[in-house]
């Protein structure tokens, strides 16, 4: 199959092409995917670069995110079939043309969305929705800081938000991406991050925060959250006994009710650019820094 393989850990001229990779053998629990569209997203660039550690032996095949058409169902599977269009977020292995995935990671595509959004909502998407509906589990009428809003993760956390009924909603952005924001739903708090300061900016202290950056702004975060609020940070811990870190699980019920929404039009996907898949694009997209909207690959 054709694939676009890691030789080693680095910038982006470790990427090489082959077109003599092995295709997948499934599990009993697994399907392979014939896949149309994979989206970049920060955790892969990372990965590359090796900041996620580098225990994992190259030559390996990156990518995140799965979205296509089932063509082999393993023995243990009775929930999707052959023929199905489903999205998933494995660890790994979706830049290549065919993927091995968990029944338990995916997700049938609804209807009148297309492969290339699957793709785009399958891990950031995915991670806003889970730590709105599950990690802060927040509630009507709370209020809620979002920190990078306009970023995948973010830009659905917000949505979702809204979708449930919460109060106040901020979000930090800057330049462009305040813009966006502001154009999207005039009713959001933006704060630029670059001008103002999160105190000045909320007087009545916030229920719950997701955390997308780290470092001074999950300290500066504290100052503005309730005594008895909560914080979720996907990139940094703290003592503070409000404070947890979490990361996204993927999981096929989750990414199936994100997708839903996107179906019904309760979260919007804004994705930047789609090209085709090669080695070229690809590492044109792992290049490019603070996109405004997600980058996209389609397979031919």
């Amino acid at each position: 199959m054709y694939a676009i393989e890691m030789k080693d850990y680095g910038d982006v001229d470790v990427f090489a092409e082959v077109t003599d990779a092995k295709t997948p053998d499934i599990k009993p629990s697994q399907v392979l995917v014939k896949q149309h569209a994979t989206a970049i997203d920060p955790y892969d660039v990372k990965f590359r670069a090796g900041v996620m550690g580098t225990n994992a032996p190259t030559p390996l095949i990156n990518g995140s995110s799965v979205a296509g058409d089932i063509i082999a169902v393993g023995s243990e599977v009775s929930d999707f079939h052959v023929g199905d269009r489903v999205a998933a977020s494995p660890h790994l292995k979706s830049y290549a043309e065919f993927v091995a995935v968990s029944s338990k990671q995916l997700a049938k595509i609804p209807d009148g969305v297309s492969y290339e959004t699957a793709a785009a909502v399958a891990l950031g998407g995915q991670t806003g929705y889970q730590m709105m509906t599950t990690d802060l589990d927040v509630r009507p009428g709370e209020s809620v800081l979002i920190h990078g809003g306009a970023g995948s993760v973010g830009f659905t956390a917000i949505q979702v938000a809204q979708t449930i009924g919460a109060g106040k909603i901020y979000t930090t952005a800057s330049d462009e991406s305040a813009v966006f924001l502001k154009s999207f739903n005039p009713h959001l708090h933006v704060i630029d991050y670059k001008k103002e300061s999160l105190a000045t900016v909320i007087k009545d202290k916030v229920d719950v925060v997701l955390d997308t950056i780290g470092g001074k702004t999950l300290t500066d975060s504290l100052n503005v959250l309730q005594l008895e609020g909560r914080l979720v940070s996907i990139v940094d811990n703290n003592d503070d006994p409000r404070v947890t870190n979490s990361f996204m699980k993927s999981n096929g019920q989750q990414l199936a009710a994100l997708l839903q929404m996107v179906a019904s039009g309760d979260v919007k996907v804004n994705i930047a650019e789609v090209a085709p898949f090669n080695v070229i694009n690809l590492k044109e997209f792992h290049s490019r820094q603070h996109v405004l909207g997600k980058l996209v690959l389609k397979f031919s």
